[in-house]
């Protein structure tokens, strides 16, 4: 919808001599975007069912190649198109944390700089595999390309290269899904979307939580809104200070001080 908002803008831009004045703002109503209740957005999973998903990605694939994706998706909410890119120099297990690239959306020509999420030491373990020979500027996630053996109808393994274009987790994905037991519709974006939450229920700021995602404040605000109520609900909680606090076990010099 943002593409086709942006050709209809810059041909009525183009032609504004020759076309009605009401144009501009037909074609700013008609892409407006609709709000539908419980969208892709408001998909998220439990801390359980993340599990069970990283679980399943590498169940199902022996080369631990998609479970890795997954986990680095669950662990980080990058997106895949920011994972596909990321190098195994980005992997800075001494630290313990990614440095993962800003993504391409937007319009400014400036490179965005890296952010560093911090990893689990058995986020770094699972990764360790994916380093053995390999360069600091080589891909970090590689999965397997196949090419056609003399055997009709069989595939075989032909060379290890990056992640390509985003269908090529879809089959991956749906049986992830079904070996994990969580709901058949589910997408690998609702990861995100979990990391996001996950992050304000735990205190993050909102300026924190947008700069770990790669997203804007306005962002987690106008979609995160019932998440950052709840969050800072409880960051106000503990700082209350109680007038009258109960005694329950005073010593003997409060009671003779009381009597």
């Amino acid at each position: 919808m943002n593409d086709l908002r942006a050709a209809l803008n810059a041909a009525a831009l183009r032609h504004r001599r020759e076309l009605p004045a009401h144009v501009q703002g037909e074609i700013s109503a008609g892409t407006k975007a609709l709000h539908v209740e419980g969208d892709a957005r408001r998909q998220l999973l439990s801390d359980q069912e993340v599990r069970r998903v990283v679980e399943a990605a590498f169940k199902i694939d022996d080369t631990g190649d998609f479970g890795r994706l997954v986990m680095l998706s669950a662990a980080t909410g990058a997106r895949f198109s920011q994972l596909r890119r990321l190098r195994v120099a980005d992997l800075q297990p001494s630290h313990g944390r990614l440095m993962i690239t800003g993504s391409r959306k937007g319009r400014s020509p400036r490179a965005k700089p890296p952010v560093a999420v911090p990893l689990a030491p058995d986020h770094i373990e699972a990764l360790e595999p994916a380093l053995v020979g390999r360069g600091a500027d080589e891909p970090l996630l590689l999965r397997w390309a196949y090419r056609r053996a003399k055997v009709p109808k069989r595939w075989e393994r032909d060379r290890r290269r990056p992640w390509g274009p985003a269908y090529e987790i879809d089959d991956f994905w749906t049986a992830t899904v079904a070996e994990a037991g969580v709901p058949e519709d589910t997408v690998m974006y609702a990861l995100r979307h979990s990391s996001i939450v996950r992050g304000l229920r735990n205190g993050h700021p909102i300026r924190l939580a947008a700069a770990l995602h790669d997203t804007s404040v306005q962002m987690i605000e106008g979609h995160y809104s019932a998440y950052i109520v709840d969050a800072t609900e409880d960051l106000a909680r503990r700082a209350t200070l109680s007038f009258f606090p109960q005694r329950t076990g005073c010593n003997s010099a409060d009671s003779a001080d009381a009597s």
